[in-house]
């Protein structure tokens, strides 16, 4: 059985920082992955950019978890100066772009690569197609599969999402052998499901739009950016960002729905002008006078759901009644919601081990000594934008730091 002071659990972008801190406080290290590589997850973020960080002060607005405070208080315990600092100092430089931040690449490989061989050259030993099974601690050493003992373990698992880059819950099955267990786990930042009849009319249909979140007919998020229009239901990044609320609300038995508004009322009154202008002239009918005021295939199915005749070529007062009807739909229709696309299309976990378990300056659990818990896992997940990515960082930086023992205010930031 080889030993090793500390041993991480997965090498995705938690696992990654932390074997680079802890390798730089010359720890002996190994990380063990269940994949045939390491960081796969990596390099599908940000649609394979890799938004790398966030510099958020709203961070409280943009968590969702059952202790949102511990949460916001670990992704800011680290000043974005600093976070920028210790990519710098492994060769990953950034440039910003409308407020995210992405590799001078523009490539998640190449960030993935970086952090690999950054590990590497730190002193670890990583090991891929190594699916860890159990884990047991004796007299003070935790012993995995078996095989190999350390002074020190960290858990980077991951949480449920996309089992296809290696999160498939793993985290949770060896945690669970210590009663260590998560809160209820649901797909976050995924597209939603609805109940529209007329979804395959406007399947990849985008659209910049409101979007408000209603549960039990009380608004609890809204966002606006573009929207994704599918067969199943509507995806996008607002829609994503409100998925995790809406997945646990559903869980609960509440109704949910979705209000998209692709117009403003300042639009509305502008279009409701020009169509007046045109029934007077005659000669329209009443898809050719709402051809232009959104999407056409959405303009289309919103007839259909309106049960409008297309065709129809109404009188002025008759034409005017309908659009502005029509009109007043597109400045807000809603769309039942049915459940979530799942796992399998989530970019993140919602839920995950409750963040008052764990020493949020070490990522220590407070029952178990030695054992540590980062990114993922943890009951903690945020909008799109860097912002999950930040908190693996950040977890990974603490864990291996502490876990070496070493702190925060070494150098390892520069």
């Amino acid at each position: 059985m080889k030993h090793y002071d500390i041993i991480i659990v997965g090498a995705g972008a938690s696992g990654l920082a932390a074997g680079i801190c802890a390798g730089r406080n010359k720890a002996d290290v190994l990380i063990l992955e269940r994949l045939s590589k390491p960081g796969k997850k990596i390099t599908a973020t940000g649609n394979g950019k890799c938004n790398i960080y966030s510099n958020r002060d709203d961070v409280e607005d943009i968590v969702n978890s059952r202790n949102k405070q511990i949460a916001a208080d670990i992704y800011k315990s680290i000043p974005f100066e600093r976070l920028v600092k210790f990519f710098d100092s492994i060769g990953i430089f950034t440039l910003e772009k409308n407020g995210y931040y992405y590799p001078v690449s523009l490539q998640a490989s190449t960030v993935r690569d970086t952090l690999v061989k950054v590990a590497l050259v730190s002193g670890c030993d990583i090991i891929c197609d190594c699916e860890v099974k159990t884990i047991s601690c004796d007299k003070g050493l935790y012993v995995v599969d078996n095989m190999f003992s350390c002074k020190k373990l960290i858990i980077s698992a991951g949480g449920m999402a996309r089992a296809d880059f290696g999160t498939d819950g793993a985290s949770f099955r060896l945690l669970s052998q210590f009663g260590i267990r998560p809160t209820k786990l649901f797909p976050a930042l995924v597209g939603l499901t609805t109940d529209f009849k007329h979804s395959k009319v406007i399947d990849g249909v985008r659209h910049y739009a409101g979007v408000y979140l209603i549960v039990d007919g009380e608004e609890v998020f809204h966002e606006y950016g573009e929207v994704i229009f599918n067969k199943r239901g509507i995806s996008g990044i607002p829609v994503m960002n409100s998925s995790g609320i809406a997945a646990q609300a559903l869980e609960l038995g509440k109704t949910v729905s979705l209000r998209i508004s692709v117009l403003s009322q300042r639009d509305r009154e502008k279009m409701l002008k020009s169509i007046w202008e045109r029934l007077v002239e005659g000669g329209y009918t009443i898809e050719e006078l709402l051809t232009g005021v959104a999407n056409r295939k959405l303009v289309y199915a919103l007839m259909l759901h309106m049960h409008i005749d297309p065709e129809l070529r109404p009188s002025v007062d008759e034409g005017f009644k309908i659009a502005g009807h029509f009109i007043e739909k597109l400045c807000g229709f809603t769309l039942g919601v049915t459940g979530t696309m799942g796992f399998d299309n989530a970019q993140v976990t919602s839920g995950g081990i409750r963040l008052d378990e764990v020493d949020p300056n070490t990522m220590e659990h407070k029952d178990h000594n030695g054992l540590y818990i980062t990114g993922e896992c943890l009951d903690a997940d945020f909008a799109c934008g860097g912002n999950n990515l930040t908190f693996a960082w950040i977890t990974g930086i603490r864990a291996g730091t502490y876990a070496a023992g070493g702190t925060i205010d070494s150098d390892i930031f520069y």
